[in-house]
């Protein structure tokens, strides 16, 4: 197992000078990456699964110190996530381990330019769920990382401050899925918090949204252009009913959970997704205003042109 890491420091050691002057060296190290990243997960046991982990940091921390690293663009990865901010601020790698009790662990680094120090800075993140008394209302720093692995960011701004939103994946365990909306944003000295209280409206306080649900359910959370109805403010007298038009918006929207039997609304084992009850957000001025009902048709999917087809009846 070790073997396998010394090989590939060894050939990291000839090849730093030359990735360092031309950036498709760093192909090199992104294949080497993938392929300790399959051998971390193809690995059966744990403890030799852990330390290929370690191996995979150790070299994607290396890798990420080098100069012009920021500059690759990771276009080959497809065994762990990478999002970089749309201002090229910073970029956030994130993947998971699965335990032998079939728990989730997360992984991540991120990689923020310090304008004070003219470098980019690491930053490591290790999953500390276990020690985070009340998740969904916590704002800390790296130290108290609230794991998950990111597929989507959506920057919202409000004053000075930029909020990167973080829509994300965790396995959680062997009862549960979570889905997780995160806030990301950056101190002066570049330090990384994470939560913030720009979620308006949602039932609960919350710093951050977490969505737990059934292992065996799949749950849709997206950020993406939706059509939904909005009051007018005015009653038509013929129809006797308030009036209401379709709107265009980009939005976070999500399934709506509900338990699989009366009694079981408190247990997230049992929390399924119901896809035609949709939830979502909407951004105005930097926060998250919470919509408990979309009708939600995405405008992107082109609809087929209506075709008559005449009513078949069965005649024996």
């Amino acid at each position: 197992m070790r073997k396998a890491f010394c090989y590939i420091i060894l050939i990291f050691t000839i090849g730093i000078t030359h990735a360092q002057k031309n950036m498709a060296g760093f192909r090199i190290w992104e294949d080497s990456l993938i392929a300790l990243r399959n051998q971390v997960m193809s690995e059966p046991d744990e403890t030799n699964r852990m330390a290929l982990n370690e191996d995979f940091m150790t070299l994607l921390e290396e890798v990420l110190q080098m100069p012009n690293s920021f500059q690759y663009r990771w276009d080959s990865i497809h065994n762990f996530a990478i999002l970089a901010s749309p201002d090229n601020l910073f970029k956030i790698f994130t993947w998971y381990i699965v335990k032998a009790n079939y728990s989730i662990e997360n992984f991540g680094f991120i990689q923020v330019y310090n304008e004070a120090r003219k470098k980019y800075v690491l930053f490591p993140l290790y999953d500390k769920r276990s020690i985070i008394d009340f998740p969904k209302t916590l704002i800390s720093n790296h130290n108290k990382w609230y794991g998950a692995v990111y597929y989507k960011m959506i920057p919202i701004k409000e004053k000075n401050t930029t909020y990167y939103t973080l829509l994300g994946w965790n396995g959680n365990n062997v009862f549960t899925n979570q889905k997780i909306i995160e806030i990301l944003h950056f101190n002066k000295d570049m330090t990384p918090v994470f939560g913030a209280r720009v979620f308006k409206g949602y039932p609960e306080r919350v710093s951050r949204v977490i969505l737990e649900y059934s292992k065996n359910a799949v749950l849709h959370l997206n950020y993406e252009d939706q059509q939904y109805w909005v009051s007018t403010g005015k009653f038509n007298p013929r129809t006797q009913e308030s009036e209401y038009k379709l709107v265009n918006s980009p939005m976070i929207i999500f399934d709506e959970l509900i338990p699989m039997e009366a009694g079981m609304e408190n247990i997230a084992a049992y929390q399924v997704p119901e896809s035609s009850l949709s939830q979502g957000f909407i951004e105005k001025e930097g926060q998250w205003h919470y919509m408990k009902r979309v009708r939600g048709t995405n405008p992107d999917k082109v609809k087929p042109d209506y075709q008559y087809k005449p009513i078949q009846i069965y005649n024996p």
